[in-house]
Parts: structure tokens; sequence; C-alpha cells
């Protein structure tokens, strides 16, 4: 079962540090990349492979 007696807002809960740079730099991306798509859309971003040339 799970409960969630002691819930707190997520600014005020505590980070657990990460021993991996390749996470970390990761998570920076996933922040980066989800400020974009608030800004410019869900389609914004998306695979390289999908992208149109420029005629």
């Amino acid at each position: 079962m799970l409960k969630g007696d002691d819930a707190v807002a997520a600014g005020t809960a505590a980070e657990q540090l990460s021993l991996d740079p390749r996470r970390e730099a990761r998570l920076v991306m996933e922040e980066a990349a989800d400020r974009v798509r608030a800004k410019f859309g869900p389609h914004a971003i998306g695979p390289a492979g999908a992208a149109r040339r420029a005629s």
C-alpha cells in the first residue's frame, strides 16, 4: 500500500545526490527540453531523423 501522509510540495522536498555524471547531464537536458516545449509547443523538439531538410 502506498500512502501520502507526509507529502510536501515538490519545491520544498530534498533532492537526492547522484554520483553518475551521465544521469545528471540527462536530467539537465530534460529540464531544458521541457522549457523549450513549454515555450514553443510539444513538437519543437524531436528525433533528428524526423527533421525536414531546408531547401
